[in-house]
């Protein structure tokens, strides 16, 4: 099934916009039931992650008469974490605001026929305050939508463990983990290359030229590459790993599943709910405890299992394209 689609947003427009399939509009008739009527159209992504700020958006949209799907990027922890020193009357006036939020989201929700979401994160939600059953009963289970390009190419997977991040975040990316996990696994006697891709920062740099050149000629600071190079490292490598403090949909997973790698992460089960459930289905292991140690030996376990033909590129991606792809995925909420 074929779905012409167009993308709004509220104006201005800028100089690089494409101007082809984008509607520009005011806000406020992004708020208005009678434009949403007039532009001719059946149904509605938004992607508004349930924020209160878009509720009326979504009233809107459903008083149209149009159908509406909600986009979830979430883990469904609405609170997160908290940066070390955050005094506790901020923990406190953040969890008494977050309530109040949750109490708004729960009625942008409602809107919805159909909320895209990774099923984990949908249960969690479903049992706060202002909010029920429903939520699951409204779940598709699609945390992000990515390129039908982010595919496995059915060529041989080798001895690759992909790290990809923004590692100037110290905070929610943890390259401080990332190093610690590497030097144990290395010292382990692992034998596996590790290629880490995004900014590469001079903390990293200092840290691979501290190690002994047997363990740092095994660990490759790539940097930034383009998508598509990328996409070839996901269907060259066996692992991607995430040692993040906290993660939503976590893009980068999502497409190294699509293509026959499975993932490795640490043990959170809240901040890290949609990473547990990418390991399902064969597709990955999960650390026993959020440490260094236990995350090396996760990333040694899951190369086993490789080895021991019980990890299979193919079986891998198709469980997950179905999930991800974005052709497949609202052609199957449309039809």
């Amino acid at each position: 099934m074929g779905i012409e689609s167009k993308c709004i947003m509220p104006l201005p427009y800028y100089e690089d916009d494409q101007r082809e399939g984008v509607i520009r509009t005011e806000y406020k008739n992004l708020e208005s039931a009678k434009w949403w009527q007039e532009i001719g159209i059946d149904a509605v992504i938004l992607y508004s992650w349930g924020a209160p700020r878009y509720r009326k958006i979504a009233r809107a949209i459903r008083q149209a008469n149009l159908k509406l799907v909600i986009h979830m990027d979430s883990s469904g922890d609405f609170v997160g974490d908290f940066p070390p020193g955050t005094s506790w009357w901020t923990k406190v006036k953040r969890h008494i605001r977050t309530k109040a939020e949750d109490f708004f989201r729960s009625g942008h929700l409602k809107q919805a026929d159909v909320i895209t979401i990774c099923p984990t994160a949908a249960q969690a939600i479903s049992q706060k305050l202002f909010f029920g059953k429903w939520v699951q009963d409204k779940c598709f289970p699609m945390p992000c939508p990515v390129s039908p390009d982010c595919k496995y190419e059915g060529g041989e997977k080798k001895d690759i463990i992909l790290c990809i991040g923004r590692w100037n975040d110290t905070f929610q990316k943890r390259p401080e983990l990332l190093q610690a996990c590497l030097d144990t696994l290395y010292r382990k006697g692992c034998t596996a290359e590790t290629r880490i891709y995004g900014t590469i920062t001079d903390t990293l740099r200092a840290w691979h030229n501290s190690l002994p050149t047997e363990i740092s000629s095994k660990i490759k600071l790539e940097g930034y590459t383009q998508n598509h190079l990328l996409r070839q490292q996901y269907n060259l490598a066996k692992i991607l790993l995430c040692t993040s403090l906290y993660e939503s949909s976590h893009i980068v997973s999502a497409e190294a599943l699509c293509c026959g790698c499975s993932v490795v992460t640490c043990n959170r089960p809240v901040s890290l709910c949609d990473l547990h459930w990418y390991t399902s289905q064969r597709s990955g292991t999960i650390s026993d405890k959020d440490t260094a140690e236990s995350l090396a030996d996760a990333v040694i376990s899951e190369l086993l299992l490789w080895a021991q033909g019980k990890r299979n590129p193919h079986d891998i991606a198709a469980a997950w394209q179905p999930h991800f792809h974005a052709d497949k995925v609202f052609n199957s909420i449309f039809s």
